[in-house]
């Protein structure tokens, strides 16, 4: 049985694909980004060879590669081909191209709408339980049978290493299992870098790469991957149009959530709070910053809306965690 939980807040929508009531795949869509498919206008800003930069109606930057014959500080229309991509240390701006004229109707929501339709054909819109998978996303490692998968992003791509006791065979079986579910399950695309255990033989290192493909057939992604070496290594290359879960998670830190997440998760705690008081939201300085920031006006406004009170955001340096959420009693 194939479904799809959903689970929307302020400024960020959460849905989870289930199979057989296990989710096997996390998709998150955080609407104040430049999103894959959208259609915006947009100012010429300058021009490089890699092609034109372009700032859209909300000031952010997207690059138009290749030539374009339109003068610096001139309007064009265009549509989002990748969206932007947190790395550790970086941001990688949207990409763009232009198109003859924008489509209004191409919204936030129409763009999550076609992306669930391709999912699966019903919707359940309670709540998805991914607190757990969040928190082995964190953690940055998997246990399965006598496997130790932990993983890293870099800027070059998510770096897999391999630990175990026993037979190396086993251990690398069990994980390339496990390696494609999380491939999937956390949609990471771009670059990945596998560290088997190493087995001197040819013919296991080909039926573990083999069992990694069997594994990855349930991924609709196409992939290439390189063979396993003779020290244990296999390169594993898929498209990324869009950020994967971690990405959106840790945005340019490598395993600490961003401040972007924590105030995305904060509103949604406000949201969801009850009691008829004021909300009060403490956070640290940098967190409060992006709350408070005039883009997320309309975050704060939903989040009031939902929660059927006003919202006050205060700079707490000295709040636990990345902040909490306080209810007046009134």
């Amino acid at each position: 049985m194939i479904e799809i939980w959903t689970d929307n807040a302020p400024g960020e929508r959460r849905a989870a694909l289930v199979e057989n009531g296990k989710i096997v795949e996390i998709h998150i869509q955080r609407d104040l980004r430049p999103l894959l498919g959208q259609h915006d206008t947009g100012r010429i800003d300058r021009k490089t060879p890699a092609g034109a930069y372009v700032v859209d109606s909300s000031g952010r930057e997207l690059l138009i590669r290749g030539h374009v014959d339109i003068d610096v500080g001139a309007y064009l229309a265009f549509e989002v081909t990748r969206e932007e991509i947190a790395e550790p240390g970086r941001l990688k701006i949207a990409e763009a191209k232009v198109i003859e004229a924008i489509s209004p109707d191409i919204d936030a929501d129409w763009i999550w709408q076609r992306r669930l339709a391709a999912l699966a054909p019903s919707v359940d819109p309670g709540p998805a339980p991914m607190g757990d998978l969040f928190d082995v996303a964190q953690a940055g490692f998997s246990a399965v049978e006598s496997a130790i998968v932990h993983f890293q992003r870099t800027k070059v791509g998510l770096v897999f290493d391999i630990d175990g006791t026993g037979d190396p065979f086993a251990i690398n079986s069990a994980a390339a299992r496990e390696i494609a579910r999380l491939l999937r399950l956390f949609r990471i695309g771009g670059m990945v870098m596998i560290d088997f255990v190493a087995m001197e033989s040819k013919a296991k290192r080909q039926e573990v790469a083999e069992l990694f493909d069997a594994a990855s057939s349930v991924d609709s992604r196409p992939f290439e991957r390189s063979a396993i070496n003779g020290f244990g290594l296999m390169q594993v290359v898929r498209s990324r149009p869009r950020p994967s879960v971690l990405d959106q998670l840790f945005g340019t830190s490598i395993g600490a959530l961003s401040d972007e997440t924590k105030a995305l998760w904060l509103y949604r705690e406000a949201a969801r709070s009850t009691g008829y008081g004021l909300r009060t939201v403490y956070a640290s300085t940098s967190v409060a910053t992006f709350m408070l920031s005039g883009e997320w006006q309309a975050i704060r406004a939903q989040c009031e809306r939902q929660a059927g009170a006003a919202l006050t955001v205060i700079a707490d340096e000295k709040c636990s965690g990345y902040g909490h959420v306080h209810v007046a009693q009134s």
